[in-house]
């Protein structure tokens, strides 16, 4: 009884099981983010690769393309790619070069 109410309200609260794969955002259900296509083997060790998706946010996305251009492109760029490799070098090691192609990369759209 000594946590503020809004703390113990369960609508305050919400649950998120999708996460940005580069800068840890949350993902909420029927948001629209990115995620590397089912056909492509994104880790370097396959062991690590069990049952992952590689999603992207799409506030990353924004933040690197700004918000038009983000609309425009519809999938990551080069120019959003060559961040990734800078600011997640940690992450973006983990990865096949082959995340790194456009081709690679599936808008998933809000849920309407």
């Amino acid at each position: 009884d000594t946590l503020p109410v809004q703390v113990r309200s369960p609508h305050c609260w919400r649950l998120f099981v999708k996460f940005c794969f580069f800068s840890g955002l949350p993902i909420a259900e029927g948001e629209m983010h990115y995620r590397v296509r089912s056909s492509v083997v994104g880790f370097s060790h396959l062991a690590s690769a069990r049952g992952e998706e590689i999603a992207l946010s799409h506030e990353v996305m924004e933040a690197v393309n700004g918000e038009v251009s983000a609309e425009i492109l519809r999938l990551p760029n080069q120019n959003l790619f060559d961040y990734l490799k800078r600011q997640y070098s940690q992450q973006s090691s983990k990865l096949r070069e082959e995340v790194f192609v456009r081709s690679s990369w599936e808008m998933v759209r809000p849920e309407v």
